[in-house]
């Protein structure tokens, strides 16, 4: 029994530390990601345009580089922030917790799987990293207009920053769709980065207010350490 004893209470401190981190972890992520969106192109090729080309189109003229790297990061950390907020936050079980986790594990995958540089034919592994890529950036605004439905008046501005971010992801995915198809990729590389932009701050504000819950971090006005009940 002391051997059990011990062992859950080094879970519960190890478990503790990471949800105390977890601001800071998500939000470094999310600025490194940010940048290698917007700067590693750059350094791949200056005279390649970043309006009109994709993030994979860079990332797949630079295998294993900064864009892969950060996006695989990403994924790893969001997947880190849903299991603390599992414990936490009992408005993320359910359909949120599962499209985070699909969010999470779709972008490790789509960094994993190579996709073809400037290319409209698609290897096998080139499709693995499109339906990857575009089941986590579906499944992350999904997931913010569930949880700040839940939430509601609970988690204050919170709530209003995950649905504000996850409408303007869903214009931008029926922009860059647009683009993609009739709209012949005009701007496509722009309105890719804003929606990413909005996704990826998505993750940071949720880090931030799931932080808040962990006991020892100052908590958040309001709300029980246990977290907010769920609404309907």
């Amino acid at each position: 029994m002391r051997t059990s004893r011990r062992d859950t209470f080094s879970r519960r401190f190890m478990f503790s530390g990471l949800g105390r981190r977890l601001a800071p972890l998500v939000w470094t992520t999310v600025v490194v990601a940010m940048m290698a969106a917007l700067l590693a192109p750059r350094d791949t090729d200056p005279g390649l345009s970043q309006l009109s080309l994709t993030v994979s189109d860079f990332a797949a003229l630079d295998r294993g580089g900064p864009i892969e790297t950060a996006m695989a990061s990403l994924g790893v950390v969001s997947l880190l922030l849903l299991v603390v907020a599992r414990k936490r936050l009992a408005a993320i079980r359910g359909l949120p917790s599962v499209l985070l986790a699909i969010w999470g594990a779709g972008l490790v995958l789509a960094a994993v799987a190579p996709t073809d540089p400037l290319t409209t034919q698609l290897t096998g592994s080139a499709y693995v990293h499109r339906y990857a890529s575009v089941a986590a950036f579906a499944a992350l605004p999904t997931a913010g207009l569930v949880l700040a439905g839940r939430l509601n008046s609970t988690a204050g501005r919170t709530s209003w920053w995950l649905r504000t971010l996850s409408l303007l992801a869903v214009v931008g995915a029926g922009v860059m769709a647009y683009s993609a198809g009739p709209g012949g990729r005009e701007l496509i590389g722009l309105v890719e980065r804003l929606m990413l932009g909005c996704e990826v701050i998505m993750v940071g504000v949720l880090g931030r207010y799931v932080q808040g819950l962990v006991p020892g971090t100052g908590g958040i006005e309001g709300v029980p350490e246990s977290g907010p009940q769920v609404t309907h």
